[in-house]
């Protein structure tokens, strides 16, 4: 009887202490979260929760906010950031953005703008702030029939597009170089030009960008071909034959 006491007690003591350490386990991870609640006010919680929920990792958001000099600010950010993607750039989250490419940005985009004296106006020209997202840039014309793409969360008749179909959203975060501050990746449009005409637009291959300001490492490496059709070219037209077809991701 003594000894089916003993180890009764025995388990009993077992049980309370493994209870004990589950308990702290699960507790201790919130413990940053009702600091942070009580710093930046009511509600902060449960927003860094539905953005942990939605795949924002705890611990690069936790250790983010411990070394925040002002947490305020980078809540802040974390709520007005387009895109996870973006929220990912800024708590340093660099393993979950794709396309990325880690070492040391190096600008290699063109240093003054291009122009094609057959167009003969200056309104088709590759200006010099549009040519630094270009490594090389030429001139064409699209014939009838070639289809063009374009993925954004904002103008479907903006001015950069691929000829070929991203298959996946690091194929445009990383070979096209389009920051995620830039980019909400949230829609896929094409365009094909009408029978019996052409579009005049620079091609050639992307140019490294920074992925944000002020960060050399990681980078967004480019190399990929884009597309830059000028804006004199989408004109209403050109925008009414923009159509919205399913991501491809």
């Amino acid at each position: 009887m003594k000894k089916n006491y003993v180890s009764l007690l025995l388990l009993w003591l077992l049980l309370s202490v493994s209870f004990i350490s589950c308990t702290d386990h699960e507790v201790a991870p919130q413990a940053w979260l009702n600091d942070l609640e009580t710093l930046l006010g009511q509600g902060t919680k449960s927003t860094m929760e539905g953005w942990i929920g939605a795949g924002l990792d705890e611990e690069k958001t936790k250790e983010a906010f411990a070394k925040s000099a002002d947490k305020a600010a980078l809540y802040k950010s974390l709520k007005s950031a387009v895109s996870i993607y973006d929220q990912r750039v800024y708590i340093e989250d660099w393993d979950h953005i794709p396309g990325i490419e880690k070492g040391n940005y190096v600008g290699n985009g063109l240093k003054s703008g291009v122009s094609n004296p057959a167009w003969a106006s200056t309104d088709l020209d590759l200006s010099a702030s549009d040519a630094a997202n270009f490594a090389d840039a030429k001139a064409d014309e699209l014939p009838a029939g070639t289809k063009i793409y374009r993925v954004t969360g904002g103008n479907p008749a903006g001015g950069y597009w691929t000829a070929q179909i991203p298959a996946s959203v690091g194929d445009v975060i990383g070979g096209t170089a389009v920051r995620p501050a830039w980019n909400n990746f949230s829609k896929f449009y094409v365009y094909e030009v009408p029978a019996g005409q052409t579009l005049k637009v620079w091609r050639g291959t992307t140019a490294a960008q920074q992925i944000a300001d002020g960060v050399i490492n990681p980078f967004l490496p480019g190399k990929a071909e884009q597309i830059f059709i000028p804006f004199v070219v989408r004109d209403a037209t050109f925008k009414g034959l923009v159509k919205e077809i399913p991501l491809p991701w």
